[in-house]
């Protein structure tokens, strides 16, 4: 079975103790709203159909009894062109009236209202006396400003259709709520009662059969009512529930970070230390929400680490020096076994000769025999006092002698002990050198070394320069031979110990690979500054001794 982790738990914690609850009482609560607020909405269109069909006909009767004062103040006018122009002046001050005319036989005459739906007005006649009568037509244009000042701050829509559902007055313009009320109205209407007839949800359609007029008033939820109220409700139900949730989430969520943070800290610790990285130690993102057990566990994992690092670098301290030893020994073996070989057999086969009793040897012969014996005994000698030395450099307990020397004849001793092979060397050096401040065998040891050098990586018989020069702080050396071009990164390895340009597979020449190693453990050692310089085929390594006063200074 699958463990799940702390977060994937507390997540489904919160799946069930949080979010399925809010979700249900969400729903109930803006279930239940809903409802109240359609009832409202219900209610107020049937009430607001009433309301504007009770305005339509009181508005036509006051109308009507206007038009009756209007017609008993002619009966008081004596001429006819003061009627006329009394008749004029009500046209222009009212938009309600128009086409009054005085008339003795009117078209049609009936105490019901008559209507005019080309002209969109309402036909009225009134009696003046027993022979004439005032006719006029009643505008809906004033009907349709009084319905749209009735229904304002109503925010329905409202339309008024008569008997044929000719459109008399509405408050909208809109053709597309026009179509749809008029599809929807139903054909057998109750009369003097308000209908609701939608069908469309949480917006709600009303109408008003009025009988006299014979008109129908529809009043129509807009859906900005539907968004206000219905939606704008929900809206708020769910902001709220939302907010809730998220400061819990938030409280949860801080809470399980803090303790997820550190646990993976704990987590990493422990598989740190199983991959060996014994000093690893645990610091915990601390706060009030931090229990005490982590903080416990803390404390004890890194005392335990703190431990167990101190015994991981003793024993890899042992295990280094071991190794050292273990190297350095293969290395020796492996220099003895390839270096000493070769003088040793030169000085047995050499002296086996001169020791026969059976061959003649003269003179010449019995010199040079010597002088190889001499030279190979030497080089032996040279090669132990390396070996020697590599401890003493390693431990930093190398005894130095410094004292003034004059270089230019050391350079010449050591290149008559190194010119094995007769290579040309060419010494320059500047005029009244001064005295270098060193220790004398040491410095031997250094120039035997790097002349050594020198001749054996020398290529095509050229000869090795020696430049010996006057500094602002003493004297610089400079031992250049013919070479190929190092790269750059062997460069950087020639100090280390047995390190040869040549593999062990592809030698051409002799050596310990411990000459620059030793070169420069003792320039360290006497505060003499090596560098290396390789290019344009040519090496050089680059001594610069410090004299005696700037030394003392620096």
């Amino acid at each position: 079975m699958k463990r799940l982790r702390i977060v994937q738990q507390i997540l489904i914690v919160l799946l069930f103790a949080v979010i399925i609850p809010f979700v249900t009482v969400g729903l109930i609560i803006s279930n239940v709203s809903q409802q109240s607020v359609r009832r409202e909405l219900n209610y107020g269109v049937t009430q607001i159909s009433s309301y504007i069909a009770d305005t339509i006909s009181s508005h036509i009767a006051a109308s009507d009894n206007e038009f009756g004062y209007i017609a008993a103040a002619i009966n008081e006018i004596p001429s006819r062109n003061l009627i006329n122009k009394y008749l004029t002046e009500i046209e222009k001050k009212s938009d309600k009236y128009s086409s009054l005319e005085v008339t003795y036989h009117p078209k049609n005459y009936t105490d019901d209202y008559t209507f005019n739906t080309d002209t969109k007005s309402i036909n009225l006649t009134a009696k003046i006396d027993s022979k004439r009568y005032l006719t006029g037509e009643l505008s809906f244009q004033g009907l349709e400003k009084l319905i749209g000042e009735r229904a304002n701050n109503m925010l329905q829509t409202i339309f008024v259709f008569d008997d044929e559902m000719a459109l008399v007055a509405a408050n909208s313009k809109d053709k597309v709520a026009l179509e749809e009320v008029m599809r929807a109205l139903p054909k057998n209407r109750k009369k003097n009662e308000g209908v609701l007839f939608s069908k469309i949800k949480n917006q709600p359609l009303a109408y008003f059969q009025m009988k006299d007029p014979n008109w129908v008033v529809v009043v129509m939820t807009n859906p900005s009512v539907t968004k206000n109220t219905i939606d704008r409700a929900r809206e708020k139900i769910v902001l709220s529930l939302l907010i809730a949730a998220v400061c819990i989430f938030f409280a949860v969520g801080l809470y399980t970070y803090y303790l997820y943070i550190n646990i993976r800290q704990l987590f990493k610790g422990i598989i740190a230390i199983s991959k060996g990285s014994y000093d690893r130690k645990i610091r915990l993102l601390k706060s009030i929400f931090t229990p005490h057990e982590i903080v416990f566990l803390e404390k004890e994992f890194n005392y335990m680490t703190q431990k167990v690092s101190q015994t991981y670098l003793e024993i890899s301290e042992k295990n280094l020096e071991l190794k050292r030893l273990n190297e350095y020994r293969d290395s020796l073996v492996s220099a003895i076994s390839h270096e000493f070989r070769t003088p040793l057999t030169s000085i047995i086969g050499y002296s086996s000769r001169l020791m026969r009793q059976d061959i003649v040897i003269d003179d010449d012969m019995k010199m040079k025999s010597l002088h190889i014996i001499k030279q190979q005994a030497q080089r032996l000698s040279r090669m132990v006092d390396d070996l020697l030395t590599i401890p003493d450099i390693e431990s930093f307990h190398l005894s130095i002698n410094p004292q003034l020397i004059d270089l230019q004849k050391v350079v010449e001793l050591c290149v008559e002990y190194s010119n094995t092979k007769n290579v040309k060397f060419e010494i320059e050096q500047d005029k009244n050198l001064n005295q270098v401040y060193a220790d004398y065998d040491r410095l031997i040891q250094i120039i035997i070394n790097l002349c050594d050098n020198a001749v054996k990586y020398n290529l095509d018989d050229e000869p090795i320069k020696i430049s010996i020069q006057n500094t602002d702080t003493g004297i610089r050396l400079k031992i250049t031979n013919k070479s190929e071009i190092i790269p750059p990164e062997m460069l950087e390895k020639l100090y280390d110990k047995f390190i040869r340009l040549d593999s062990d597979l592809t030698r051409t020449t002799r050596g310990t690979g411990l000459g620059l190693y030793i070169v420069k453990g003792l320039c360290d050692a006497m505060n003499i500054k090596v560098d290396i310089e390789n290019v344009n085929e040519s090496f050089s390594v680059i001594l610069n001794f410090m004299n005696k006063e700037y030394d003392e200074a620096v």
